[in-house]
């Protein structure tokens, strides 16, 4: 049993489809990590860094205010930098991780057209109580989380779609390829028990994809942390703005990272569930990629497209 256990493995872990998509998947996050770390720019005294050093000086900044976010924290961090301006037709900035955070999160700047620097003014009354003074109020911990927000984007969104999209094209044919091969009865047959065949390809196609899951998601984790360290990870959730987007959210960024890995995790097994099924179903492998498709794309479609029409009214 274990022999074919490995043997359908190793035809599952054989598809080169599924090794260029996961080395273009790899490559494209890489390529992506490395023009964010090249562009990544502040300025202090006048003075414009650029790369790994701005990263680092940004860093250093934002651990002389690390810890509780007080209203005598965010005034320190105006009166020695200001706000954070970015000027929309040249690309040029003025300002640092901790202005950027001021300016975003308690300031009109996002409701500006075209925001000058001298229009930005901090909240004022309702706008304040209700944008700025609960990250004042709630406790939170403040501290460089720049690296870990762009990794809860691209981990979240990159990274698990691409998967999704490999793993059903790898998928796809497990059951669908012995009707090809006219083998499906073999699977009904065997000397252990009607159907134990089925349950070997599928414990396969788990096993295969929960392993490229996790090398995928050390890997990811891995060049980030080479290029931002550790520092923010005890930081407070809500600091990165996917953290406000569920309905439970751990309280520290690393809680939400992890949080964010076993989410993707069950939804890959889930899908990959789906996607056996849909083999079975199909005598023809495209036609297992179209319905897994189909099948994927229908809570996506809701969730993004008709659930949010239909709270507005539209539906």
């Amino acid at each position: 049993m274990r022999k074919i256990f490995q043997e359908e493995f190793y035809k599952i872990a054989s598809r080169k489809l599924v090794w260029i998509g996961l080395f273009c998947l790899l490559v494209f996050v890489r390529y992506r990590l490395a023009m964010l770390e090249d562009e990544y720019a502040m300025t202090i005294g006048g003075e414009t860094i650029w790369g790994k050093e701005a990263i680092v000086r940004d860093q250093e900044l934002a651990a002389q205010y690390a810890g509780p976010l007080t209203e005598e924290k965010v005034q320190n961090i105006y009166e020695q930098y200001g706000f954070f301006y970015r000027n929309r037709k040249t690309g040029e900035q003025n300002g640092n991780y901790c202005s950027r955070f001021i300016t975003e999160r308690m300031t009109n700047s996002r409701q500006l057209d075209e925001p000058a620097l001298e229009d930005i003014q901090f909240y004022q009354g309702a706008d304040w109580e209700n944008n700025a003074g609960p990250l004042l109020e709630d406790g939170l911990r403040f501290d460089y989380v720049y690296g870990w927000e762009d990794l809860a984007e691209t981990y979240g969104i990159m990274v698990v779609l691409g998967l999704s999209v490999i793993f059903i094209i790898g998928l796809s044919s497990v059951f669908s390829e012995e009707y090809s091969l006219k083998t499906a009865d073999i699977l009904l047959t065997t000397r252990r028990g009607k159907g134990s065949g089925i349950w070997i390809k599928a414990a396969a196609a788990f096993g295969f994809i929960v392993t490229v899951f996790l090398a995928v998601t050390f890997y990811v984790w891995a060049i980030y942390l080479k290029v931002f360290g550790t520092q923010g990870l005890d930081a407070s959730a809500v600091m990165i703005r996917w953290g406000s987007s569920f309905g439970y959210c751990p309280d520290t960024v690393g809680g939400f990272l992890l949080f964010q890995f076993w989410l993707g995790l069950a939804g890959t097994i889930l899908l990959t569930a789906i996607v056996l099924a849909a083999s079975a179903l199909c005598k023809n492998a495209f036609l297992a990629v179209v319905l897994s498709l189909v099948l994927y794309l229908i809570p996506v479609v809701w969730l993004k497209i008709l659930g949010p029409m239909r709270i507005l009214g539209h539906l």
